[in-house]
């Protein structure tokens, strides 16, 4: 699927595929670590900590866990979602640090790809770049998924 995603147009449906997917798999986690006790609570709001995720049960070698899949991460680290800011009252996109090569900032990438689909960042009835949107889309379903697989998080069927 990646060499047709890179190589190849990419229709709506399949970004809205891969967007379903990765919503759903990000949403399991999310439970996951709640009901772990991996977030804070900020004024009675419920804040998921990532980070301590990342590192505690994930770790420093995680590009060695990822085995071949590394390479999505790798394009993440490198080719981070940018962040949506006001400049001058204007919403303007605005790349984002990729010198940090960790396991906190591939999962703050990672979140950032959730945070910009749900905020409405990329679509608005049709999809922004949407080749890059499904390379982030796809690239960060893979790493999510190898992670799963290796039981770094438990689905309640």
């Amino acid at each position: 699927m990646m060499e047709e995603i890179i190589e190849s147009e990419i229709t709506s449906t399949e970004i809205d595929n891969l967007a379903f997917n990765f919503f759903k798999l990000f949403a399991q986690y999310e439970y996951f670590l709640k009901k772990q006790g991996f977030f804070q609570s900020i004024r009675g709001k419920i804040i998921v900590d990532w980070d301590c995720y990342a590192n505690k049960i994930v770790g420093k070698n995680f590009m060695d866990l990822l085995g071949e899949d590394k390479i999505s991460a790798e394009y993440i680290l490198r080719e981070p979602p940018k962040s949506q800011v006001v400049e001058n009252e204007m919403i303007v996109w605005k790349s984002v640090n990729n010198e940090e090569v960790n396991v906190q900032a591939l999962f703050g990438h990672i979140g950032r790809v959730r945070n910009n689909l749900f905020h409405g960042g990329k679509f608005n009835g049709t999809w922004f770049d949407p080749k890059r949107s499904a390379l982030l889309l796809k690239h960060s379903l893979i790493v999510l998924e190898r992670f799963r697989d290796m039981g770094m998080i438990e689905i309640d069927n």
